[in-house]
C-alpha cells in the first residue's frame, strides 16, 4: 500500500494587536464616560448650590421661620 502525502496548510494569522487595541478603545472610551459624567454631576452641584445660596438670599429662613429683615 502506498502511504499518503499529508500537506500541511499555513494556518490563519492571529490579529491579535487589534484585538488588543479594540480592547484600549473599549476602556478608553468607558473612563471618558465615567469622567464626564462625574464633571457634570460637580458642575450641576455647584449651579445648584449656587442658585440655591440666590434664592435663600431673599427670603432668609430658619427652621422654616421667615425672619423678616429690619
Amino acid at each position: 500500500m502506498k502511504k499518503k502525502i499529508v500537506r500541511r496548510t499555513q494556518s490563519a494569522q492571529r490579529t491579535a494587536k487589534k484585538d488588543e487595541k479594540k480592547g484600549f478603545l473599549l476602556m478608553l472610551k468607558s473612563w471618558m464616560f465615567v469622567v464626564m459624567v462625574a464633571l457634570m454631576l460637580g458642575i450641576g452641584a455647584i449651579i445648584g448650590n449656587f442658585l440655591s445660596l440666590e434664592i435663600s438670599a431673599d427670603n432668609p429662613q430658619v427652621a422654616g421661620v421667615t425672619i423678616e429683615a429690619e
